[in-house]
């Protein structure tokens, strides 16, 4: 016998209005749009009734912040993953995977713009930014350890991993940039330039990890 689903208490579900409206205005119109008044008539709620939720506009932001973040992170996981499964040195595949993941950025270019902004602010958006952010270093930081994992490097390649992974997040983040502010800028060149720079960068940096890894090896060569 199957039992009945479990109906969410209304306040939950409320909350959750709340945060998808947010995340809707947020997307769409951008930070000075979001307002409890806004919210309030959005989910069909008193504007008071708005703190039985959330303690304070930012924090309820800071949490629409996240699940925007989240959706970027599941994209990027996916377009790893099919990396791994596939090929991490194709050059069409990762070309593939910056046009996929630049089209979503300029989606959400707002959140692409708080992230720039306030990530390591101290406030309570700064925080939930920053955990994006470093949601999304992780995520790359572990996909390149593993593609090196085979060259048994010192402490498995991570530090020069995690560089990697700061560089590839800094060039996405200044693409979305150049795209927004210049619209005239084709987006197949951008995925073929950061796709080329991406695999260069890697090819050297493995090269000089290679070389490097052993002490004697680098003492003969000079």
């Amino acid at each position: 016998m199957t039992g009945k689903r479990k109906k969410r208490p209304h306040g939950e579900i409320t909350r959750e209005k709340l945060i998808e409206a947010t995340v809707r205005i947020l997307s769409q119109e951008g930070l000075s749009a979001v307002s409890t008044a806004r919210l309030a008539r959005e989910v069909g709620i008193v504007q008071s009734g708005f703190y039985a939720h959330f303690d304070s506009l930012e924090a309820c932001i800071s949490v629409a912040a996240e699940r925007i973040g989240e959706k970027i992170r599941a994209s990027l996981a996916e377009g790893l993953a099919l990396l791994g499964s596939q090929g991490a040195g194709d050059y069409h595949l990762v070309k593939a995977q910056y046009r996929r993941l630049l089209t979503e950025l300029q989606q959400q270019w707002v959140f692409v713009e708080l992230l720039i902004r306030y990530f390591r602010d101290p406030s309570p958006l700064g925080r939930a930014l920053s955990r994006v952010q470093q949601g999304l270093r992780s995520d790359l930081v572990s996909y390149l350890t593993r593609v090196v994992e085979p060259l048994n490097l010192p402490k498995g390649g991570r530090p020069q991993a995690g560089f990697m992974a700061d560089l590839m997040v800094s060039m996405t983040l200044s693409a979305v940039e150049s795209l927004r502010w210049e619209p005239e800028l084709d987006q197949e060149l951008v995925a073929h330039l950061l796709a080329l720079q991406t695999l260069n960068t890697g090819k050297h940096l493995v090269e000089w990890m290679v070389a490097n890894k052993n002490p004697l090896l680098k003492t003969e060569g000079g």
